[in-house]
């Protein structure tokens, strides 16, 4: 088409505006598609470390005022996660949904960890089972020293090696799987709680960072105990015949009474006690015992397959939560990773309003160079209308010519960010302190080529050059065939 010809020559016709919008535009691709590879390469390291090794893609948490992270932090002043009342109906719902690929139950809490009465150290404690925890993080785990527990094992500990490491310190002696140490913990609930457990294993998470590295597995009886959950190890108290009589026969107000007067409380009470009353006492009994009482866990993590969608498989167990009259909490990755995770995305949403900033500059700024090639042109406009061209000829020559700015300055800007992300892929970002090695998943941030990135910078720059034509576009078409005979 001859205004495609028109259109391509002129770029090299006016070449000072050619260069100067040429270069604007590729150093603002290249800033964005830089940008968004950095943060979507954090994003997605951080996505692949938590859900793969500590979160999985959802988690449903007991009720608390505001969602809570692995760690058991909530912002709601909870001092422990509340339990799951209704696990099994969750794990039976779970298990129906095409869309899931596991669910693992499990608790979290802070507990100190001693050597005879000397506290050497603190941290958070995963309890699990060990096998389950295994086999849902299956590429996390990795024995070092040590034996894993059994299914028979109860009291036992799973540190990391950072742990190891810093328990010796702090012991000045070797911390060795077989050796025996103090778990304490205080709560609301429970006052203060000491258990001693041995040292089973010592275990390497493949995917960690600084804070992630500290954490230590334990048997989940264990950590109900420092929780002050009910760990149901011993099953429920048995009484004997004559404790049974006197739990029966008591009566609070004998304590305060003349002692034969509540004796007799006591006779007549033992004697009226209806046969209705004992027959439901009896039957409270029996749901008490161990086999009906499912044991307290306050998390349920759950992965979904892949391709599924996870925001989908999360309104989902929303509604089926509401269904069951809970208070419980459905969260995704991000709540349950915690302030690493959300600062990840803030920053990316920071950076989409710097970019809308940015975007606003750029438009003005072409819009000015444009509007100056305009009144530059006005003999060159005004004599193709007065040799016959439409206002959609001279509209689409402008389009166009900016489009193949574009084009060429976005190829121009997306080759330079390819070089650039490149070599950083090649050498690294060294983390500057702990909060970014959080931030990037490790000591270092490997940076990788996102093609999603780079299309959404093209498609940025693109669509900005077509907004910022528009106005020099309505000053062209004003242009009338008499301004090229006259001159002006």
């Amino acid at each position: 088409m001859i205004v495609t010809q028109i259109a391509y020559g002129n770029l090299f016709l006016h070449r000072s505006k050619t260069i100067i919008l040429g270069v604007i535009m590729s150093l603002g691709i290249a800033v964005l598609f830089l940008g968004n590879s950095l943060i979507d390469t954090a994003v997605n390291g951080l996505h692949n470390l938590f859900v793969n090794g500590y979160t999985g893609d959802l988690m449903v948490t007991g009720p608390t005022s505001f969602p809570t992270t692995i760690f058991g932090e909530t912002a709601g002043g909870e001092n422990v996660v509340p339990h799951i009342a209704k696990l099994d109906s969750y794990t039976a719902y779970l298990e129906k949904n095409k869309d899931v690929a596991a669910a693992m139950p499990m608790l979290s809490g802070q507990a100190a960890i001693g050597l005879g009465e000397n506290v050497i150290g603190r941290g958070s404690a995963f309890g699990v089972n060990i096998k389950s925890y295994r086999n849902f993080f299956s590429n996390n785990l990795t024995l070092v020293e040590g034996d894993w527990p059994s299914e028979s094992d109860s009291g036992w500990l799973m540190i990391s090696q950072q742990s190891e490491a810093v328990l010796s310190r702090a012991a000045r002696k070797q911390i060795m799987p077989g050796d025996k140490v103090v778990l304490s913990a205080i709560g609301d609930s429970a006052g203060t709680v000491i258990r001693e457990v041995t040292v089973k294993g010592i275990v390497k998470f493949n995917q960690s960072n600084q804070q992630l590295s500290n954490i230590s597995l334990v048997d989940a009886d264990t950590l109900r105990d420092l929780l002050g959950f009910a760990s149901l190890r011993d099953g429920v108290v048995k009484l004997d015949a004559k404790d049974q009589q006197f739990v029966e026969n008591f009566n609070p107000d004998a304590l305060f009474g003349d002692s034969s007067q509540g004796a007799a409380q006591a006779g007549e009470t033992a004697t009226t006690v209806p046969a209705a009353f004992a027959d439901n006492a009896a039957a409270d009994n029996a749901a008490a015992s161990p086999a009906a009482v499912p044991p307290a866990w306050q998390y349920l993590l759950i992965k979904i397959k892949p391709g599924a969608n996870a925001k989908s498989v999360q309104k989902d167990l929303t509604s089926y939560v509401a269904s069951l009259d809970q208070s419980d909490h459905v969260q995704d990755w991000i709540a349950g990773a915690g302030t690493v995770a959300r600062t990840a995305v803030t920053i990316r949403l920071v950076f989409d309003l710097l970019v809308s900033i940015v975007a606003i500059v750029v438009i003005m700024i072409t819009m000015n160079v444009l509007v100056i090639s305009i009144s530059e042109r006005v003999p060159e406009i005004g004599t193709l209308r007065a040799l016959g061209a439409r206002k959609s000829f001279i509209r689409q020559m402008i389009l166009l010519e900016t489009s193949f700015l574009a084009i060429f300055a976005g190829l121009i800007g997306l080759v330079v960010g390819f070089i650039i992300l490149f070599i950083l892929g090649k050498t690294g970002i060294k983390a500057p302190n702990l909060f970014f090695e959080g931030l990037f998943g490790g000591p270092k941030l490997m940076p990788q080529i996102s093609l999603g990135a780079a299309l959404k910078a093209f498609a940025w720059i693109f669509g900005m050059s077509i907004i910022s034509s528009l106005y020099p576009i309505m000053l062209a078409l004003r242009i009338k065939p008499v301004v090229a005979m006259q001159g002006e």
